[in-house]
């Protein structure tokens, strides 16, 4: 694709500012800390699919919009008939220290499940930071590799390609990568949009990286 699409900061900033807010109440709302937040709108941190959902569901708007800069208003879609097409190539990209996420389908608001690619980098849980935890049930699906699934609840799994594995996703949970290349995986995660648990502005959580944003 040549089209250059707004960062996930830029889409970020827009929303901020669309609605008159400033970095203080965006961390009220979302429990996310200020550094973090400014740091993802100036290109410099990217946020794992936890955070983002966190960050979604305490503004309380849909993931989708974390994704697309805003626009004016147009005319509603249908209820019935919405569809959201991906090419060979097409996705939003977002990297941190554990995983390279491919969003897709991020034009289609109000979504009942989301589906992204994975590549898994990560080896060593020692490394990995904090486990992931969101609201909902996740499907992962082994295309490529190997990977090892850590909980905190049972032992590590390991899943080759052609193997899939379904959970709840509210238990702790890291993909680690076993062999030679990254692994990578179709992850299809439901969102619930109950809201998260307002919390105050905390310190940067672990496991997010100031890597670049694509």
């Amino acid at each position: 694709m040549t089209e250059t699409k707004p960062s996930l900061g830029e889409c970020l900033r827009a929303l901020r500012l669309d609605r008159n807010w400033t970095l203080t109440q965006v961390s009220q709302m979302s429990g996310l800390a200020i550094s973090t937040l400014s740091k993802v709108e100036n290109n410099q941190m990217s946020l794992t699919y936890d955070k983002l959902l966190q960050l979604a569901q305490g503004l309380k708007v849909d993931i989708s919009e974390l994704f697309t800069p805003r626009k004016s208003a147009g005319p509603a879609l249908p209820v019935r008939g919405a569809r959201a097409v991906n090419r060979l190539g097409e996705g939003r990209v977002v990297d941190t220290a554990n995983y390279t996420y491919v969003f897709l389908s991020t034009e289609m608001s109000r979504k009942e499940m989301i589906p992204m690619i994975g590549t898994v980098s990560q080896r060593d849980i020692r490394i990995f930071g904090e486990l992931i935890r969101h609201p909902g049930q996740e499907f992962a699906y082994v295309l490529e590799g190997e990977i090892e699934l850590h909980t905190d609840v049972y032992e590590p799994l390991r899943l080759k390609a052609g193997e899939s594995i379904y959970f709840e996703s509210m238990m702790g949970h890291a993909y680690l990568s076993i062999g030679p290349e990254p692994a990578r995986i179709l992850c299809i995660c439901t969102c619930e949009l109950q809201a998260i648990t307002a919390k105050t502005a905390e310190p940067e959580p672990a496991g997010e990286a100031l890597v670049p944003v694509v």
